[in-house]
């Protein structure tokens, strides 16, 4: 009988290629639309509230509903991709968010706003954890972090692409017209999907599925290796995982402390993201800024937040989780001067920049850090869990900020409220990388990679 294949070092020891960078390509074009259709209820949002006569709590309950839809939809999708795999299940995620982010445009009333954008964000919060946990189970494990972080790049930058599309369109088609256009490219990013995408031999190893599948894909991985019909593949020393999941496997052995710390963690960072996400392009032009200054500057902040994801993947591959804890404290006393100083455009420009960077950067670095801590067999739940339960705070942001505003507090002053969650934040992500410090080399997560295996020898084809 031939020994059991590990597909852990032919992961580990592989080159970028054709391979990667394809799975890449179309996991950024994910991202990105998943960005820019979630994202352009903020840039519309002034023109939706005067047409249909909305208060500032209303709007506020609008983006809430679309973080809920996101809550429930990350977890029904995330099961499915631990049942079905996670291509098929990226593929309904990708085409639901389309449809239905066209169907919002046609809304008839508040009403009809509320259920569309609650449904679309089932769709939406699905994609992201499901690409995330796919990209983590081909990168090796100096890349694992990083990887994820590129292709949330594109997330990035398909909510700051929002700003300037909406600019173009709204003025001359209606504020309809940027959500037909982003389901549009949705749905046509489902065929990319379909034909380019791999299945997780990792998820398909572990839970004992079409060892030929397995074969095929580990073929392209890495080209001119073959394998014997019939070979077994298996993932490291766990072998094959069939068990049914359930919510308790998130908290086995040293999960016990990694998903508390990492889930409230998480909706800190969301709280904080999210409410400058939503209410950001309202609140530059309740300062004083132009319509089109204040999406232009919520776009720039956007890409800003870029440059802090990038820069904090590389020193988490490196030294751990916990390092994401700086990027909070950096952003407490920025958010402070917001809140407390009046300052001049300029100056204000330059301040929020930089709170971008050190925001979304601990944000992205929460990304990145969702799916790692989970086995192959529940990664996708774990991802989706972790992401699901970070939406609690997601819709605390957008509804505080609303609320606060309507009690009189003042779009300047709710900066210096929401300074509150990086703190909290930090003191999680620095107790959590201590946590990842003391994990054996052979646990998922771990910072050290695990001991090397005999890699098989590629057969003549």
């Amino acid at each position: 009988m031939t020994a059991p294949v590990d597909v852990t070092p032919i992961i580990e020891r592989q080159r970028a290629g054709r391979f990667w960078i394809a799975m890449f390509v179309v996991s950024w074009l994910i991202t990105f639309l998943d960005g820019f259709d979630f994202q352009l209820i903020s840039f519309a949002g002034r023109y939706i509230e005067g047409a249909y006569g909305l208060s500032d709590a209303q709007l506020g309950t609008l983006g809430t509903v679309g973080l809920a839809g996101t809550l429930i939809g990350g977890l029904g999708l995330g099961y499915l991709g631990d049942r079905i795999g996670r291509k098929p299940a990226i593929a309904i995620a990708v085409a639901g968010f389309g449809v239905f982010t066209i169907a919002f445009a046609f809304s008839a009333d508040f009403t009809q706003l509320i259920v569309l954008r609650a449904v679309a964000g089932l769709f939406l919060g699905g994609a992201l954890p499901l690409t995330w946990a796919l990209n983590t189970e081909y990168a090796p494990a100096r890349m694992r972090s990083t990887s994820v972080v590129i292709i949330m790049v594109g997330y990035s930058l398909g909510s700051a692409a929002g700003g300037p599309v909406s600019n173009l369109l709204i003025p001359a088609y209606g504020w309809g017209s940027v959500f037909v256009a982003g389901g549009l490219c949705s749905l046509a990013v489902v065929v990319p999907v379909l034909l380019v995408l791999p299945e997780s031999v990792k998820f398909l190893a572990q839970t004992g599925r079409r060892p030929e599948r397995v074969a095929a894909v580990l073929g392209r991985v890495r080209p001119g290796l073959t394998f014997p019909a019939g070979t077994r593949f298996v993932v490291g020393p766990v072998g094959v995982d069939t068990r049914a999941f359930h919510p308790g496997m998130l908290f086995r052995g040293a999960l016990a402390r990694i998903t508390p710390l990492l889930w409230v963690a998480y909706m800190c960072s969301s709280a904080l993201v999210f409410y400058l996400a939503f209410w950001g392009p309202i609140i530059n032009e309740r300062l004083g800024f132009s319509v089109s200054a204040a999406a232009n500057i919520a776009a720039g902040a956007s890409v800003a937040g870029c440059v802090g994801q990038l820069v904090i993947a590389r020193f988490i591959d490196r030294r751990g989780a916990g390092t994401t804890g700086v990027m909070p404290l950096l952003a407490v006393p920025t958010l402070l001067v917001i809140g407390l100083v009046t300052l001049q455009p300029a100056l204000f420009v330059a301040i929020l920049m930089f709170a971008h960077i050190v925001v979304i950067g601990g944000h992205g670095g929460m990304h990145s850090i969702a799916a790692i801590f989970y086995r192959p067999a529940i990664r996708a739940n774990g991802a989706a869990w972790a992401t699901s339960i970070a939406k609690l705070g997601a819709m605390v942001g957008p509804w505080l900020a609303g609320v606060l505003m309507d009690g009189g507090l003042g779009a300047q002053g709710t900066f210096y409220v929401f300074a509150l969650f990086p703190v909290l934040m930090a003191v999680l992500l620095f107790v959590l990388g201590g946590v990842q410090r003391r994990l054996p080399a052979e646990a998922d997560g771990a910072l050290a990679p695990p001991p090397a295996r005999p890699e098989p020898a590629p057969e003549a084809v």
